[in-house]
């Protein structure tokens, strides 16, 4: 079965998001994030959306795929999400929240037509 190019990005998306949350979930990239410390809530809610959207984007890519030729497609999107997500908390920290917000209406958007 062949993968669309909308779903490879929506893939990346959300493994994009999923990458982001996990590091706002540690306080140093908060802080540099938005120039404050998170509160013990605040971590544990993007430690678990973190967790939640790298789920939703495994089971994605086997849906697409197979259990076999999905789990190396996921594998490949954490490589480049997670590249993405450190390039960007290294130059444009502030703009981190930005992208996520952004990455999820263009994913929410190709995945619920």
């Amino acid at each position: 079965m062949m993968i669309s190019n909308l779903m490879v990005l929506s893939i990346l998306w959300i493994s994009y998001i999923a990458f982001g949350c996990l590091a706002l979930a540690m306080f140093s990239n908060f802080r540099s994030t938005f120039k404050k410390a998170p509160t013990p809530l605040q971590s544990r809610g993007l430690y678990w959306s973190g967790w939640s959207m790298f789920v939703l984007s495994y089971y994605l890519s086997v849906a697409k795929q197979g259990m076999v030729y999905g789990s190396i497609f996921f594998t490949g999107m954490l490589a480049v999400a997670g590249l993405l997500v450190i390039l960007t908390l290294s130059y444009r920290a502030k703009s981190l929240p930005v992208f996520m917000a952004t990455g999820l209406l263009a994913s929410a958007g190709y995945l619920l037509t």
